[in-house]
């Protein structure tokens, strides 16, 4: 409740969206910690280069599109929401986005340790076979 000038006035100034505390404080322990933080980035841009590689390699996918981030979006060929269920059931997440606009037979998968991705890439070809 307020006027309609301050409550203007005050989602100016308001970041895009919430951050609640402990992630403030996790920011900033890491800006505080900026050797660290460069040798995290660093892992994991070394990590989705690998995760890149490996998805080229595989001839059910047919895309991997460019990234700046700490995912990947790929396309297949066919059986993307069965592959991602299945996945999914087996503990590896990963996001369907086929339903989003130029996305079709689309997958993201967020870059995690080297551990992570290896079994996100083990895991991929069984649940493509295997839908």
């Amino acid at each position: 409740l307020g006027s309609d000038d301050v409550i203007q006035l005050m989602n100016n100034v308001k970041a895009p969206y919430n951050v609640n505390s402990l992630t403030s404080n996790v920011a900033l322990n890491a800006l505080n910690s900026i050797p660290v933080l460069d040798a995290n980035v660093k892992e994991l841009m070394e990590q989705r280069e690998v995760v890149r590689e490996k998805l080229n390699e595989l001839d059910f996918v047919t895309k991997v599109f460019p990234s700046d981030s700490n995912f990947l979006l790929f396309q297949m060929t066919d059986k993307a929401k069965s592959s991602y269920t299945l996945m999914a059931n087996r503990g590896v997440v990963t996001r369907f986005r086929g339903n989003e606009m130029h996305c079709k037979e689309c997958i993201r998968v967020t870059i995690g340790s080297k551990e992570e991705n290896v079994k996100f890439l083990e895991e991929l070809p069984k649940a493509y076979k295997d839908s």
